[in-house]
């Protein structure tokens, strides 16, 4: 297997389990030291300041307290050297208001010996926030 598959393997794994709502699994993907930056959502639910895999753990945790993924489209995955980006499209539920939302997502991760090192999530703003602030 090359490094290439294995940052192919990191990629398919951390959507399955972002899928499978296993906040403690995706923690474990991560390694001990983590660079991470989301796209900025108005007080959100959820840590925003992410350094290690507990803290993800964590951060998946709060988005679960939210929201209800009920689907994961995704459109494309392209794996350079150490980094994968993941294009793809979110489809959940607002458990504050039952209200079915979808947004369009970019996922750029560095896996170095087998654990991602860094991620950027970029989320469509809009569709989060008007789900979180329909609830209230």
């Amino acid at each position: 297997m090359t490094p290439r598959d294995d940052v192919a393997i990191v990629a398919e794994k951390l959507i399955a389990r972002v899928a499978a709502k296993d906040s403690v699994g995706l923690g474990l993907l991560f390694a001990p030291d983590v660079t991470w930056w989301t796209t900025p959502i108005p007080s959100p639910p959820w840590p925003t300041e992410i350094r290690s895999g507990r803290q993800v753990e964590a951060f998946a945790l709060g988005c679960l307290s939210v929201f209800d993924i009920t689907a994961i489209t995704m459109r494309r995955v392209a794996v350079d050297a150490d980094d994968a980006v993941l294009l793809g499209r979110l489809h959940g539920r607002a458990l504050t208001n039952v209200a079915d939302f979808s947004c369009d997502f970019v996922v750029w991760l560095t896996v170095q010996g087998g654990l991602i090192t860094g991620l950027r999530l970029f989320l469509d703003t809009l569709a989060i926030t008007s789900a979180l602030r329909a609830g209230h």
